[in-house]
C-alpha cells in the first residue's frame, strides 16, 4: 500500500483562553492514527493575521526540502458550536476580536482585485463533515483566503482545506474524539 503524508495545523490559544480546541483535536488525531500508510506532520499556527500563512508556508517548504510529498494540508481551527469543513473563504477581514498581537480588522478586504468569495478546491466530499459556506471573518478565514491565492500563484503547493471544530465550552454535540475520528477518516 502506498503511503500518504498530510500536514495538519492547529492554532494557538486566543482571547486569553488557556487552550484552543483545535490543538486538542490534533493531539487526538495523532494518538488515533494507527495506519502505517498515513504519515501525519503537524504545525502550530499563531492566531495572528500577519503570521499564520507564513508559518504554514514555511512548514510546507521545510517538508518539501526533506523530500516529503504531501497529499494535502488541512488546517483545524476553533469555531463556535458546529463541526464543519469550509468550502470557500470570504475576501474580507471583519471581526471586533483582537488577534494575539492586538490587531483588529474590520471591513478590510484581504485582496483588492479579487471576488468577495474565494472557492476552495479541497476534496471536501472525502470527509463526512457538514459543509460550510461561511468560515467567518477572523484569522481562520484570513488563512483560507490567503492559501487559496497562494495556490493560484504556485500550483505546486498541496491542496489546502480547513475544518472548524466547536469550542469545547460551547457545545457537547461533538466530542474531541468525534471530531478527530471524522477528520482522520477523510485523510
Amino acid at each position: 500500500m502506498a503511503s500518504r503524508s498530510w500536514l495538519l495545523s492547529a492554532f494557538d490559544p486566543f482571547l486569553n483562553r488557556p487552550a484552543n480546541h483545535s490543538m486538542q483535536v490534533l493531539d487526538v488525531i495523532q494518538k488515533l492514527n494507527h495506519d502505517p500508510a498515513l504519515k501525519i506532520y503537524t504545525v502550530l499556527l499563531p492566531t495572528e493575521y500577519d503570521r499564520c500563512e507564513g508559518v504554514l508556508l514555511a512548514e510546507i517548504a521545510k517538508l518539501d526540502a526533506q523530500g516529503v510529498q504531501l497529499a494535502g494540508v488541512l488546517s483545524i481551527g476553533e469555531g463556535r458550536e458546529d463541526f464543519v469543513i469550509e468550502t470557500q473563504a470570504n475576501n474580507l477581514d471583519h471581526s471586533a476580536q483582537e488577534d494575539n498581537v492586538g490587531i483588529v480588522r474590520t471591513q478590510q478586504k484581504i485582496f483588492q482585485n479579487r471576488d468577495d468569495i474565494l472557492k476552495m478546491d479541497f476534496p471536501v466530499d472525502r470527509f463526512k463533515i457538514q459543509k460550510s459556506l461561511n468560515p467567518g471573518f477572523f484569522v481562520c478565514n484570513h488563512l483560507c483566503a490567503r492559501m487559496m491565492v497562494a495556490r493560484e500563484k504556485d500550483p505546486t503547493l498541496p491542496v489546502f482545506g480547513f475544518v472548524h471544530v466547536p469550542r469545547h465550552d460551547l457545545t457537547h454535540k461533538f466530542s474531541t474524539e468525534d471530531c478527530a475520528r471524522s477528520i482522520l477518516a477523510g485523510l
